[in-house]
């Protein structure tokens, strides 16, 4: 959730350190090296902006980074990976917009050898192995603006969005309170904000359909 006109980033990503600067000696000091860390993964940066007339618009900026290998073998460089994806958008309202066209075609070649054995030439053969891997992914993102007009609209989202969490624990771990409920008691001190044994559909997105056991009895019959 993200106020109007406001850039909401999305990160799903670690920071990787990157290789060490070159040592620094001042006078009369040890010498040390600094480590720099970037920023490697997905990045969904979201800036909506509603117009007078309820429109919607949505500046919507991605980026994929991955660390592509060293350029020497003292690993001094790194190459980065970067793909990135920037327009604006105007969806209506709870409309699904689809990103995508985001591909990544790695192949990866290693070689494993025992040291020296590995070197003879002809019977090295013997000491060595090849492996090659490659990998094709294809990242759509999938993005439903809602606009929030009043506080109950964002009472019935954040029910939705913790209804939606709170049954994916319950097929999980069958029988067992959701751990969600626990954190909401032990954080917030206050109870969950949905009842304790739910009816299907009362939290849910009203467009998916929730299933529902059903019971068969048989049918008598009679003579």
């Amino acid at each position: 959730i993200t106020l109007d006109t406001q850039q909401a980033p999305i990160l799903f990503l670690p920071l990787s350190p990157l290789p060490p600067s070159p040592p620094f000696s001042p006078p009369f000091s040890p010498s040390f090296r600094t480590v720099q860390r970037q920023n490697v993964g997905i990045q969904l940066d979201v800036k909506p902006q509603v117009n007078a007339g309820g429109s919607l618009k949505l500046y919507v900026r991605l980026e994929v980074s991955s660390i592509a290998g060293p350029v020497s073998s003292n690993n001094s460089e790194l190459i980065l990976n970067k793909r990135a994806f920037e327009n604006v958008f105007t969806p209506d309202d709870g409309q699904i917009t689809v990103i995508g066209g985001l591909l990544d075609d790695n192949e990866r070649r290693t070689i494993e050898k025992i040291p020296l054995l590995g070197d003879i030439p002809g019977l090295g053969a013997l000491f060595r192995s090849k492996a090659r891997s490659r990998s094709k992914t294809n990242l759509m993102v999938f993005i439903r603006p809602t606009i929030l007009r009043t506080p109950e609209d964002s009472r019935r989202v954040t029910e939705q969005r913790y209804g939606y969490l709170r049954q994916l624990q319950g097929y999980a771990q069958p029988g067992v309170e959701p751990s969600i409920d626990e954190l909401v008691r032990d954080y917030m001190n206050a109870a969950p904000p949905i009842p304790h044994a739910p009816m299907p559909g009362n939290i849910e997105d009203p467009r998916i359909a929730v299933p529902v056991a059903k019971s068969v009895e048989p049918i008598k019959r009679r003579d």
